[in-house]
């Protein structure tokens, strides 16, 4: 390689690969993660992957990438799976990520007149479509915290309004506070107790420990069908 090629490689600004370490590949810890869920999404990773693109490949560059798609993959079965997760009263709650469709600020909600069923809170205006509103914690017969009472595990934060998708299409629901997207391998799950009584119970398939936390992850499937008999 001339001189001039090595001075210009030299002078190319470094490839910030914050998705592996804060990020979807990482601990899940970016903020931006609330606003667009993955990675791939974010104007960050994508000039990231326009740079990388861009970069004048060396000959030793591309026996190396020969030499790595030469060879037999492996599955990486460490933290093979991503939820999202959420507070509603005092319960910690997860739903795979792929259901969850965006993070918004909480907004006015419209009530519907004539609704007889508890769980549709009413219509809200998210980015200008009008989305049925509905009420995990009315579903899953969740008690609302107390206002005012803070506790160890139970802080006072922003409350937001999730977007879920599914074939059905879109669906609204607040939740008290959000952690984000949590990395996780199938081996974590753990069975629902038996002696769980609530009525959330038939709703969740697994339970993840998170950090000191008994985190219900969801079946979106079920989940979706009860909030679609309940708009009947």
């Amino acid at each position: 390689m001339s001189r001039k090629s090595n001075l210009a490689k030299s002078q190319e600004p470094a490839v910030i690969d914050c998705w592996k370490t804060i990020g979807v590949q990482g601990d899940g810890s970016c903020k931006e993660l609330l606003v667009h869920i993955h990675c791939r999404n974010c104007p960050v990773y994508a000039s990231a992957a326009s740079r990388m693109l861009d970069r004048e490949r060396s000959a030793a560059a591309v026996d190396d990438a020969t030499r790595l798609f030469a060879t037999e993959k492996t599955r990486d079965r460490q933290a093979d799976q991503s939820a999202f997760l959420f507070r509603i009263g005092g319960e910690w709650l997860a739903l795979p990520t792929a259901a969850l469709d965006e993070v918004a600020d909480l907004r006015t909600i419209h009530s519907l007149p004539h609704r007889r069923s508890g769980v549709v809170l009413g219509l809200v205006n998210v980015r200008g479509e009008l989305l049925v509103c509905v009420s995990l914690a009315q579903l899953f017969g969740i008690e609302p915290v107390v206002e005012g009472k803070v506790t160890r595990t139970l802080r006072i934060v922003h409350r937001r309004l999730l977007v879920i998708r599914n074939e059905s299409g879109r669906l609204a629901f607040p939740a008290d506070e959000v952690h984000g997207a949590l990395r996780f391998d199938e081996h974590q799950l753990k069975p629902v107790p038996a002696t769980v009584a609530k009525a959330g119970a038939c709703y969740t398939r697994a339970m993840l420990a998170w950090r000191e936390h008994a985190v219900g992850l969801l079946d979106e499937q079920l989940l979706f069908h009860s909030l679609n008999r309940s708009l009947a």
